[in-house]
């Protein structure tokens, strides 16, 4: 496929940012509500994300820290004009289904508070692709246009003139509300961008020139076909590529909630480290699983030692607010590491509590290495309350032990000691 021809480019969108009563001059240079836009709309998402987490989103546009959002979007003069449409309650359709549906709610907002919350653009890249993975009724990349507004350089806007102008320059094919197509069309606008060379980083200037040739404001020479062809893929190989990480990122919070879920049915009180709390598994909060903070039995705790325990993936409370077990699930982390953070809530409630590591299959031998160590073994207090955990054992018995189980001592069957011989 030819390449783009930056020399022509250069001409062409030189061209087109002289014409003081298109988009680039009136929108993307003399415009002081763009770039107060930023800050509002940030903002807004932060507010967004919060109302869903809380509860207190409504189930309508109308109202909605949304709404306040695409107000502030739409007033960005012709290029956003119709970008609300795509969040309007339509009843009959039942789309976007973001306002009846908790579980698609969660997934909207966990997306966007990774976009505010990162600074690397494919964990960005990631969060959009995991929200398009849910086929959320209604929801496609007209998201874009907020995202626009968080990350202007990572994401460009996206309409119709939009499209219809990248197709016209490219001939290209982008069909629009898919996000596949959205993704081809991201790469392909900032390869123009890059061979160009004149516009900014920002991609709204060179969005502003592709929806004036939709709108047939600015018209490209018909000779453009033999210049403007692009490749378009790069960001689906990518994601590809990164998929697998992010579902071993994605068992690890399966692995806490399972063990949270466990411990709530059978009478503890179910604590998941702080900084997972807003992480989510099938729709579900990790969060709506746990204790909102550590029992005050905790408070006695210096303040070095009350957050490495905070940061403990799963702990099993009494009523009291003893520490009845802990578990830290090591997929692919230092297995030292958690062994060392439950050491230290051992010593708080010595001789009545149980500490367990739960790890893939494929990881038992290096579970077993460490329990050998001599810090385990010639410790027999502590080697007789330490005990592992395979995953597989654990998902696969994971209904009856909540089901069945009285106390902790349910985990018997599935347990091991360091010698990899079963508990009985």
């Amino acid at each position: 496929m030819r390449k783009v021809d930056a020399t022509y480019l250069k001409d062409l969108f030189g061209q087109y940012s002289q014409k003081k009563e298109l988009l680039y001059q009136t929108w993307f240079i003399h415009s002081e509500d763009r770039l107060k836009a930023f800050n509002q709309v940030r903002k807004g998402v932060k507010q967004i994300v919060k109302d869903i987490r809380n509860g207190s989103f409504p189930r309508d546009l109308r109202g909605s820290s949304l709404e306040t959002v695409m107000n502030v979007i739409i007033a960005q003069q012709e290029i956003f004009k119709g970008a609300k449409h795509a969040f309007m309650w339509k009843p009959k359709l039942r789309i976007p289904d973001i306002y009846e549906n908790r579980e698609n709610q969660l997934a909207f907002a966990e997306m966007l508070d990774q976009i505010v919350t990162t600074s690397q653009e494919m964990k960005m890249l990631l969060a959009v692709d995991n929200l398009a993975e849910k086929k959320i009724k209604g929801l496609g990349p007209a998201v874009a246009n907020i995202l626009y507004f968080l990350e202007p350089t990572i994401f460009c806007p996206f309409n119709t003139s939009i499209v219809r102008g990248y197709n016209e320059l490219t001939h290209s094919k982008i069909r629009l509300g898919k996000w596949p197509d959205y993704f081809k069309l991201r790469d392909g606008i900032i390869e123009l961008n890059e061979s160009g060379g004149l516009f900014s980083k920002d991609l709204g200037a060179i969005s502003a020139f592709l929806f004036d040739v939709g709108k047939l404001n600015y018209v490209t020479p018909e000779n453009s076909e033999q210049y403007l062809k692009v490749t378009e893929s790069k960001t689906a190989a990518k994601l590809k590529n990164r998929q697998t990480k992010e579902d071993e990122k994605n068992l690890h919070y399966q692995i806490q909630y399972v063990l949270a879920d466990i411990g709530n049915n059978i009478g503890y009180r179910s604590w998941i480290a702080s900084n997972d709390h807003n992480r989510t598994v099938d729709g579900n909060r990790l969060g709506d699983y746990s204790l909102p903070r550590l029992p005050k039995t905790m408070d006695q705790l210096s303040p070095h030692l009350h957050e490495t325990v905070s940061l403990i993936d799963v702990i099993w409370f009494t009523k009291q607010g003893e520490p009845i077990a802990t578990f830290e699930v090591e997929k692919s982390t230092s297995i030292m590491s958690g062994m060392n953070r439950m050491d230290d809530l051992y010593e708080i409630n010595r001789g009545n509590m149980m500490l367990y590591i739960v790890s893939p299959d494929k990881r038992e031998q290096e579970v077993r290495a460490q329990f050998n160590r001599p810090h385990y073994m010639h410790n027999h207090d502590l080697h007789d309350h330490i005990r592992y955990i395979l995953f597989a054992d654990l998902i696969n018995s994971y209904p009856s032990l909540k089901r069945f189980g009285q106390d902790y001592s349910i985990l018997g069957p599935i347990s091991h000691f360091s010698d990899g011989k079963l508990v009985r």
